[in-house]
């Protein structure tokens, strides 16, 4: 029977911690990109040290469980369920938990993870030494919080039932575990810190420098649209000047685009959208047949003729003038300086290869990759890296899945993988066009994997150093201890000489030795009267304590007056109005929806909240005869002697206003929140009933009323026989 209970509490504890450490895995610690440390698998140490494998293994699939809501993965179960096995046989086996959960790691954890990632995750082989570094590290990490919660909890370590240690362990190697432990704890934390402000100064500097890089880009190609948008307007001022002698059209044409190169081709169409000029000359299809081209069906003469403004056209493929992907610019001129006829357009088809020299002379960095768009987010330049096809959509996904940063992600060539290839930053152009500028995102994962590892060996050659050195401080106490202790034992049978404590003994040894052999008798006389005098004492303590517990009134979170001092005091109060044949108030007061308090902003801002509202309180209702209590909860008495009929409800009424109007703010997070109160009452003569029950049952059922019309209301009964 005995066992049978120890095996149900052992059961109870074990899904009680698996329980816990769901809920923690719920939340895992993020880190970078795909690395979350996940604390809740403590639970799963501890289970497996102080229960066993069997346990263990039940706690791990609850703790899992958390993991598998987060992340979607089954392969949690597998990992963390052979690791908690794992742990618990070798408990058994006397080996500590911490070299234990290293060497499965190393053994089992790191090839699982391999072959879980090579065979059935979307990841690249590149991140494999990423990801199994992270598992070993988080190991460590919370098999080394475990071991220190069971050595600084005392009901863990002296938990009934507890796996017991097939041989007692040496002090020494006590000594250097725990040195170990703190040593590994210490340089985990350090490094993971240093990682993490170094993995984020690094994230913040490439984004610095990736939106620098795309506002250059963008102001080139904004001033790039700009100047030759003013050169087609100046050129069709100028054609407004000459436009009665078509003549020098060619000619002014052929020397304007000779000063602007940027354009492919520019040409001056009739009000029948017939070119009639063009340059260069050459490339008008059968120029020399005299057969005229007509673009009376293309935008930019639509827009600019009939509009009469200035227009710059989505990218598409020239005709006439070639296949080019081209945008054309077009601007109207007229007959005379009042623009009141129309003459004709000149247009400009703008030569985009300009971008690619923007980008090959990008001064920011040689590895990016540059991305323009128009409008119609049709891609206008790609870099030749990316390869993307002119003129087609630009078709990417944000990645913003589990590889979690400070940078914005996105995917090209696997839209639906989970691995971000690029780093970008946009940046829209006055016209609509957008600019983006692409980093690889391997980089980064890759910098990030060097400082892992590297802080993965430093941690290794670090514990080999702690080990050695703390055996050998270990034995510099132990050696001299065990000699007091062979000495002191042996001196009360006197059958056997051992070495005596010599002068190279540490001094607190030699006085412990002398302090033990001088005590002992006095030990044993004053034991009987030690026992007598303590029993005594705690009795005494027992009994004071008992006499302050009913001394207490007070609310110790409010201040306030706690229940049962205003239900002892109040027959007092009713005495003292059935003599002055005054009238008496009771009012109850409840926070409203204040679960939804402890919910939204945690139970601290909860508290906070109940600490001003009691203030509140004290300043409203402040003579030396009002009795304010904390009812319970959320819930507040007020017990007001000498009340007056007319005014109360107003005053009840106002300090309800001033709740509904006070500022409450969450001490973790500074979030600032308002609540309301419901309030009922009684106001009655002091002869109404002589039992509190009574009095708190109508203004119970006042504030029922209030919550029912929809709370932060006042409803009072005034009795007046």
């Amino acid at each position: 029977m005995k066992l049978s209970s120890i095996n149900k509490q052992h059961l109870l504890f074990s899904i009680v911690l698996g329980i816990a450490g769901l809920l923690i895995n719920c939340y895992p610690i993020q880190f970078f990109a795909n690395v979350q440390f996940v604390l809740g698998n403590t639970v799963t140490v501890i289970a497996a040290v102080l229960l066993g494998p069997w346990y263990a293994l039940l706690t791990a699939m609850f703790a899992s469980t958390g993991l598998m809501i987060n992340w979607d993965s089954p392969h949690v179960y597998l990992f963390f369920g052979l690791e908690a096995l794992f742990l618990g046989y070798a408990r058994r086996l006397d080996i500590y938990a911490l070299y234990a959960d290293a060497a499965y790691w190393l053994i089992i954890g790191a090839p699982l993870v391999y072959l879980y990632v090579t065979f059935i995750m979307d990841i690249p082989s590149s991140h494999l030494g990423f990801i199994i570094a992270k598992q070993g590290v988080n190991g460590l990490v919370y098999t080394s919080l475990a071991s220190l919660l069971i050595l600084a909890i005392p009901k863990l370590w002296f938990f009934k039932g507890k796996v017991k240690d097939r041989h007692r362990r040496m002090l020494s190697a006590q000594l250097t575990y725990f040195f170990t432990l703190m040593v590994t704890l210490t340089l985990l934390f350090s490094a993971l810190i240093f990682n993490y402000y170094f993995l984020e100064r690094q994230q913040a500097m490439l984004k610095q420098n990736i939106n620098d890089a795309v506002s250059h880009l963008a102001t080139s190609a904004q001033n790039y649209l700009q100047s030759h948008k003013t050169v087609i307007n100046n050129a069709a001022k100028q054609l407004t000047i000459v436009a009665d002698d078509p003549n020098q059209w060619q000619k002014m044409l052929v020397n304007l685009h000779e000063s602007y190169p940027g354009f492919i081709s520019m040409l001056i169409a009739d009000p029948r959208a017939d070119i009639i000029a063009a340059s260069p000359a050459s490339r008008l299809i059968n120029i020399d047949a005299q057969v005229n081209i007509n673009i009376k069906d293309r935008d930019y003469f639509i827009e600019s003729f009939y509009n009469h403004r200035l227009f710059v056209s989505s990218v598409f493929l020239g005709r006439g003038f070639g296949n080019d992907a081209i945008i054309a610019m077009s601007a109207p001129f007229y007959t005379n300086l009042q623009h009141t006829t129309t003459a004709g357009i000149v247009e400009g088809s703008l030569d985009l290869s300009h971008f690619s020299h923007v980008d090959q002379n990008n001064e920011y960095s040689d590895d990016e990759s540059v991305v323009m768009v128009d409008e119609q987010n049709q891609i206008i330049y790609a870099s030749e890296s990316l390869g993307l096809t002119a003129l087609s959509p630009f078709n990417f996904t944000v990645n913003d899945g589990v590889y979690r940063t400070s940078l914005e992600l996105l995917n090209i060539k696997q839209p639906d993988s989970i691995v971000p290839e690029y780093i970008y930053a946009h940046k829209t152009l006055d016209n609509g066009w957008t600019v983006y500028i692409l980093k690889e995102f391997s980089p980064l994962l890759k910098l990030a994997e060097e400082q892992m590892f590297s802080s993965f060996l430093m941690l290794l050659i670090s514990l080999i150093c702690t080990f050695y050195i703390s055996r050998k401080l270990s034995a510099l106490l132990t050696v001299p201890l065990e000699v007091v202790a062979d000495q002191f034992s042996t001196s009360a049978t006197g059958t056997t000489k051992v070495p005596s404590i010599d002068e190279n003994s540490p001094k607190e040894v030699f006085n412990l030795y002398q302090r033990l052999a001088a005590s002992k008798q006095q030990l044993i006389d004053n034991q009987v009267q030690l026992e007598e005098t303590v029993a005594k004492r705690t009795e005494e303590l027992e009994n004071a304590n008992r006499k302050l517990k009913e001394l207490v009134d007070r609310d110790p979170l409010t201040g306030l007056f706690n229940r049962r001092y205003a239900e002892n005091k109040f027959n007092e109060v009713l005495d003292f109005c059935m003599r002055s044949e005054q009238a008496l108030t009771v009012v109850v007061l409840d926070l409203d929806l204040f679960k939804d308090i402890n919910d939204n902003y945690g139970h601290l801002a909860g508290d906070e909240c109940l600490r001003i509202f009691s203030q509140l309180l004290q300043k409203y209702f402040k003579r030396d005869i009002d009795i304010v209590a904390r009812y319970g909860g959320e819930e507040f008495l007020l017990i007001l002697p000498l009340s007056n009929a007319l005014h109360i409800k107003h005053h009840l009424n106002s300090f309800r206003e001033a709740v509904s109007e006070q500022k409450f703010t969450s001490p973790e997070d500074k979030r600032e929140f308002n609540v309301s109160v419901s309030i009922g009452a009684i106001t009655a003569n002091a002869d109404y009933a002589n039992d509190l029950d009574k009095w708190i049952k109508v203004a119970d059922d006042n504030l029922y009323q209030a919550k029912q019309d929809g709370r932060n209301r006042t409803v009072i009964d005034i009795i007046t026989e």
